[in-house]
């Protein structure tokens, strides 16, 4: 029996969809469980066997987890929202600046120098921690907003993919601009960044999402309860006698929150930048 070119589309088409609905239900199966785990009652979390959906449903587990104990949940989404808008924007210039230059300038070393940049990659963040923690804490900044946002404020990783969003560009537009009288600085600011909108928005989603997830980094320079980040407050997230877990997984839904709606609407973007910033040159 001949089966037809469109039919083995068809079927083709449908085992990728299957596949694919598959692999994304595996994806949100844990975020999934812990929406409905924050709605239990203590008892019913770590029940043996685990029951998915709630015997009996907490309603208040969301509100008492902004109230619970000496836990200031406010303020600690406040120091998130803020180490990471400064570390972001940061990023942001840092990458942007030092990717253009190692595009678009034929300097002596430039390929020695990207070489030595883009091998930190390589280096886990864990190994640096001692070293990095004796670095800030020699110029006093322990328990600071700087001291958390300066060691996540650049990657090597951004500076790479604005490199090669840079690198793609056309050479000739940035002669044009010079040729009309347009120094380095407006050729940068009004031609060469405005065009890296796209990966400069992919660049965000990715060093937002690191940043606002860092927990070990907090952990070891943050001491003072007041400047908590928000992982570091839902790690250390306890009663006196045991731990309340349906509040601490209400505080864990909110946080993925604004990493949600951010992704929601630079989705997009996010797919151009990943796809305009491919491995050229």
């Amino acid at each position: 029996m001949n089966i037809s070119y469109r039919t083995k589309k068809n079927i083709a088409r449908t085992f990728l969809y299957a596949t694919l609905l598959v692999i994304a239900f595996l994806f949100i199966l844990p975020f999934l469980m812990m929406v409905l785990s924050s709605f239990k009652f203590n008892k019913d979390v770590l029940a043996i066997p685990v029951k998915i959906f709630p015997p009996e449903w907490n309603w208040g587990s969301y509100k008492s987890a902004f109230t619970y104990a000496d836990y200031d949940f406010a303020k600690y989404f406040l120091n998130s929202f803020i180490v990471v808008i400064f570390a972001v924007a940061i990023c942001v210039f840092l990458s942007a600046t030092a990717g253009y230059g190692f595009a678009k300038y034929n300097f002596k070393g430039n390929g020695l120098l990207f070489a030595v940049v883009l091998s930190t990659i390589m280096i886990p963040f864990e190994a640096i921690l001692v070293p990095l923690f004796l670095l800030v804490r020699s110029f006093n900044l322990q328990n600071t907003y700087a001291g958390l946002i300066i060691p996540q404020a650049l990657t090597a990783f951004g500076v790479f993919m604005m490199r090669q969003f840079f690198y793609s560009m056309p050479r000739e537009l940035i002669e044009s601009a010079r040729i009309d009288g347009a120094n380095e600085y407006l050729v940068f600011v009004k031609i060469s960044f405005p065009m890296a909108r796209t990966a400069v928005l992919a660049l965000i989603i990715f060093h937002a999402q690191f940043v606002w997830n860092m927990l070990v980094w907090p952990l070891i320079v943050i001491s003072k309860p007041t400047m908590r980040t928000l992982p570091q407050a839902i790690a250390l997230f306890s009663g006196v006698y045991y731990t309340p877990y349906p509040e601490q997984l209400a505080i864990s839904v909110v946080s993925c929150l604004p990493l949600l709606i951010l992704y929601l609407f630079l989705s997009k973007y996010f797919v151009q930048g990943i796809a305009m910033t491919g491995l050229k040159g």
